[in-house]
């Protein structure tokens, strides 16, 4: 079988992307050479403590959201394969980005960057990070809506360019669809992902709100885990849906995300989870039917219930709570000034970032969708591992030649007949047993 059109696409953009990036950072970055004038201890414990969160990070975006997407019973290998692959590429392209953009609006010489453990994490990191953080003094410590919020409608327009006929078929066809171990394996994710949200939204924090991050995402999570499953089982007879639980008992950690670094309180930080889990739930059962069937858009993983809402519920609670602080700078202890770079005017400034982000992201979605669309050719056998991994066994030991589910079970007539036959003889022994006893006891 010879290399298909979107197979030799797919290789060589990552081949000639690959090498650029390799050219661009051997000639451009440089170690933070300032490091190296710290105290050696000093010097030891910021490096513990980065890499501690980068770790963190790390794994939330390769074995968190890598396994989160395992839902597919065909799709398993790709959905973590090409998380691991493009987490691994993006970290590099984003630190690429990061240096230029923070060159430019720090006016520095573009001829050298320095780098340090923080450009590692903000690699983990996609991000329309100048426009809405440095030019307009957005407050994001969590990413809701540079990260969640972006992410989100960026991939709703790319995939409303992108959705086919071919879609629509294979979702009639069932290809979409879930096993029991592939929700399990999903729902690893979800717990890895519930676990490490708090790193997430704090890695890039200063240290003296950082304890205000830890309590409130923590708290946030909580709720939105506890109500997610109890309208999961109103919305299906007292049953949880597996799809309800990996994926909007994490919505309380994307909408905390934006106001998690501020004077939230613990009772408003469990508000703001009960809500989100709520909505993401209620996204999922009602919004996602309604939109694939009206508008034929196709989201495989739900991320405008999990991203896209919650991630807007962050960036209005970040506004209100910008509000409050506005009329009581004594809530932040004398560092008002340092949180709320734009002061008093910053609830506005949070109201513009929502809308510059959702224009960027639709639009950037929309481009991308068209010219992914020219140059690409749609998979012969979408959400199916065989189009894309070597799958030695399947002609040996499969008769179709495909990946069958997970949880696969020969039910097959000669299998049955030999059940039967097997009930059959245990029958008869057991007839003949209550006979011998019979006749042994009639002698006596």
């Amino acid at each position: 079988m010879g290399f298909s059109k979107s197979n030799i696409g797919f290789i060589t953009t990552l081949v000639v992307f690959q090498i650029a990036i390799f050219v661009i950072v051997g000639v451009w970055f440089k170690y933070d050479e300032s490091l190296d004038e710290t105290e050696e201890h000093e010097y030891d414990l910021r490096s513990e403590y980065y890499y501690t969160y980068y770790s963190d990070v790390a794994v939330m975006v390769i074995i968190g959201f890598g396994y989160l997407m395992t839902f597919l019973k065909k799709y398993g290998l790709s959905s973590l394969g090409y998380t691991f692959l493009l987490a691994c590429f993006c970290v590099q392209w984003t630190l690429i980005n990061n240096a230029f953009w923070h060159q430019i609006h720090e006016h520095q010489d573009l001829y050298e960057y320095r780098m340090a453990i923080p450009s590692l994490i903000e690699g983990m990191f996609a991000f329309n990070i100048y426009i809405s953080v440095f030019k307009v003094g957005l407050i994001d410590i969590g990413g809701s809506l540079i990260i969640h919020t972006f992410g989100a409608y960026f991939g709703i327009a790319l995939t409303a360019v992108l959705t086919s006929r071919r879609t629509e078929e294979h979702q009639e066809n069932n290809k979409l669809g879930a096993t029991k171990v592939s929700d399990v394996f999903s729902l690893i994710g979800t717990i890895f992902l519930w676990l490490f949200w708090p790193s997430f939204n704090g890695a890039l924090g200063a240290p003296g709100s950082r304890f205000r991050v830890v309590v409130n995402t923590v708290l946030s999570l909580c709720c939105s885990c506890v109500v997610t499953f109890i309208f999961s089982a109103l919305f299906h007879k007292g049953k949880f849906d597996p799809v309800d639980i990996q994926n909007a008992t994490l919505a309380g950690g994307v909408a905390v995300g934006s106001a998690a670094n501020l004077y939230l309180t613990p009772g408003g930080a469990m508000g703001v989870g009960l809500f989100a889990g709520m909505i993401s739930t209620i996204g999922f059962n009602y919004l996602t039917p309604f939109l694939e069937k009206k508008t034929k858009l196709h989201d495989t993983c739900g991320v405008h219930n999990l991203h896209g809402m919650p991630g807007l519920i962050g960036g209005i609670v970040s506004t209100i709570v910008a509000q409050v602080g506005k009329h009581d700078h004594s809530l932040y202890n004398g560092a008002f000034e340092d949180i709320f770079t734009e002061e008093d005017n910053q609830p506005l400034h949070q109201l513009s970032a929502i809308y510059i982000t959702l224009s960027i992201a639709l639009a950037g979605g929309f481009i991308t969708g068209l010219i992914v669309r020219i140059l690409t050719k749609t998979a012969d056998e979408p959400f199916e591992d065989d189009e894309f991994w070597v799958n030695e066994s399947s002609d040996e030991e499969l008769s179709e030649g495909e990946l069958e589910d997970s949880d696969y079970h020969k039910t097959n007539s000669d299998d049955i007949d030999l059940e039967n036959e097997g009930k059959e003889l245990i029958n008869k022994k057991e007839i003949d047993s209550s006979s011998n006893n019979d006749h042994f006891s009639s002698s006596d």
